[in-house]
């Protein structure tokens, strides 16, 4: 229920800032914070604690996959770089599905190996909001034969940004 509130309350904003460089990089910033706070939640499963997972936590997961959505089709309609839009869907599918992870997790190491990926999954959201919020990177024109999919890769994509 609370994500179909934080689904519905993120459809009702304003769309003309849609997505722009400046989202990218609020949405890179909010990703560094997120992957400071997992990373606070693996060392209390790490100790034995039972990691406490707010309502605030897991709305912010939420709202950071629905940003890279909106971020992907930023980047689509631009007609430029359809790697970075590749990585911005593959986020957003990763966040949905880490956090149906932590939901679903039946012992510590599920729920562990989730943290750790959404960790990773924010760490590298860092480094590619940097790659394109740079205006040069999206005015990079397509070039012919470029294929329209998404890199096999995690690794593939982000060589696609350097």
């Amino acid at each position: 229920m609370k994500r179909i509130v934080a689904a519905l309350t993120l459809l009702l904003l304003p769309l003309s800032a849609a997505a722009s460089p400046e989202l990218a990089l609020q949405w890179g910033h909010k990703a560094g914070d997120l992957r400071i706070e997992t990373s606070e939640l693996i060392h209390q499963v790490d100790t034995g604690e039972q990691p406490a997972f707010s309502a605030d936590y897991l709305y912010e997961i939420e709202r950071f996959a629905m940003t890279a959505s909106r971020l992907s089709h930023w980047v689509d309609q631009t007609g430029k770089a359809p790697d970075l839009g590749c990585i911005f869907r593959g986020m957003a599918s990763e966040g949905e599905l880490q956090l149906d992870a932590l939901d679903t997790a039946l012992d510590r190491a599920q729920t562990r190996a989730a943290l750790a990926r959404l960790v990773s999954m924010f760490s590298d959201a860092e480094m590619i909001a940097v790659a394109s919020s740079r205006r040069t990177y999206l005015t990079t024109a397509r070039t012919v034969g470029q294929p329209e999919s998404c890199a096999a890769s995690a690794d593939a994509a982000l060589h696609a940004l350097r």
